[in-house]
């Protein structure tokens, strides 16, 4: 019986771990359609704390393990989802519900990470069962098909539920111990960044969803000054923060950071913008969880060499990205493949011996999400200068990226931002293959 109940439990867990980020952020975006500050504001604070709350779990003194961080984020996002429950009735409370889900979003699947490496290394039994997994995953898709009011009970029940058989994942590690030199000092130079990235991120959701101009500027004029500070102290300093990973690794994880919120973010706003927000099921959701799904499948065909194997389908991915009419079969091939590559990053993180053991799934997940939030701020940039070059407005871009039903204006101006978002991308693996194939021959 015991054993059926952490069964059950490693399966909730491998199944929250896939999708908290993706599904709480479609639940409270559908929660924010009236554009209301009430109803945004529970999606604004669930996306910031989850892009930056990395930087704020690493910048405080503490001595928190990944064993006691997952526990804390099950906690977590089960009151989130206590909170999302009561929300529907009191609408005040999706605030806190936003806040707890996003605390969770931002440290689960790193923490989880690592603890499974620690099950692997150990020989402890962390099996689940595929089928209750694609179960799960077919209800909480059917979900976001029914009206609002059904959707957000559903939804929040459910998550609830599985964040409540998770907690019995952990009872085999209990005894999980991590020695002081396999952990590492707080540094307030993440604390600043957490409230600095906090800021930006927020008022960047904010003034999108809200139709802010204003606070759109204080967003561009925030961000140039953050990229001047940065400058200055690259400038001036020789302790930088992540000097112990290599420059390669470094570089790959920023752009796996960013080809995580092209993926995610992007994506979905393409998916919506030119498809309307009806096909965002079909679309985007359906093939970018069938991507990971079929991940480990698909990495096992490498023989060998996972990052090659990687690297040449999520090129072929944004390829296919480009042409509209293979957009969702793009979306699954870059997906899956993105997975892929994500594994194998997450293996050269786990055996750098210059990083506190602990820690090292931390390392990868703090530069990563750095990739993800410049990355962004990049995208938003390029997005409203479009709008400018058609001699429009900030306020008419934050409208064509937040109907419901696409326009040929809304069309136009997404082809138009895919094709440069998507050559970024491609640009950033060549330079990489090249860089390699460079590295090789000097050997």
């Amino acid at each position: 019986m015991k054993q059926n109940i952490q069964f059950i439990g490693n399966t909730m867990l491998s199944i929250i771990s896939s999708t908290v980020i993706v599904l709480p952020f479609m639940i409270f975006l559908n929660w924010g359609s009236s554009h209301t500050v009430i109803a945004i504001l529970p999606f604004v604070i669930f996306y910031t704390f989850r892009t930056t709350g990395i930087f704020f779990i690493r910048g405080i003194k503490t001595e928190l393990n990944s064993y006691t961080l997952l526990k804390l984020a099950i906690y977590c996002g089960f009151l989130g989802s206590i909170f999302g429950l009561l929300g529907v009735v009191f609408p005040d409370l999706e605030l806190v519900s936003g806040l707890f889900l996003g605390l969770s979003a931002a440290w689960l699947p790193m923490a989880n990470n690592t603890i499974k490496r620690y099950r692997v290394e150990n020989d402890i039994v962390g099996s689940k069962n595929i089928g209750i997994i694609v179960l799960f995953l077919v209800l909480l898709g059917i979900v976001f098909m029914l009206s609002d009011k059904y959707s957000f009970v559903l939804f929040f029940s459910i998550y609830g539920f599985m964040y409540f058989l998770s907690l019995s994942a952990l009872v085999n590690i209990k005894n999980y111990e991590v020695k002081a030199h396999d952990l590492e000092g707080y540094s307030y130079k993440y604390l600043v960044l957490f409230f600095v990235l906090f800021v930006l991120v927020f008022l960047l959701r904010s003034s999108r969803l809200l139709l802010n101009t204003f606070q759109f500027d204080y967003f561009v004029y925030g961000m140039f000054f953050l990229v001047l500070c940065v400058l200055i102290l690259m400038a001036f300093s020789r302790n930088r923060p992540q000097r112990r990973v290599p420059g390669d690794l470094s570089y790959m994880t920023v752009l796996n950071g960013a080809l995580g919120n092209y993926l995610f973010l992007f994506s979905s706003l393409y998916a919506a913008g030119y498809y309307g927000h009806s096909q965002l099921i079909v679309k985007f959701y359906l093939p970018y969880v069938l991507g990971i799904m079929v991940a480990p499948k698909v990495g096992s065909l490498s023989k060998g060499k996972i990052k090659e194997f990687a690297l040449i389908g999520m090129t072929g991915g944004l390829i296919l990205l480009l042409f509209t009419p293979l957009f969702t079969i793009g979306i699954l091939i870059l997906s899956t493949f993105k997975s892929v590559f994500n594994g194998w990053l997450t293996d050269k993180y786990v055996s750098q011996n210059e990083l506190p053991r602990d820690k090292r799934i931390w390392v990868k997940y703090t530069i990563q999400s750095l990739g993800s939030i410049i990355h962004q701020f990049i995208l938003m940039i390029i997005g409203s200068l479009l709008v400018f070059e058609n001699h429009s407005s900030i306020k008419n871009f934050f409208v064509i990226t937040s109907q419901k039903i696409p326009t040929v204006e809304s069309r136009a101006l997404m082809t138009n931002w895919n094709g440069i978002a998507t050559g970024i991308l491609l640009i950033a693996l060549i330079i990489y293959g090249l860089g390699s194939t460079i590295r090789l021959k000097e050997k």
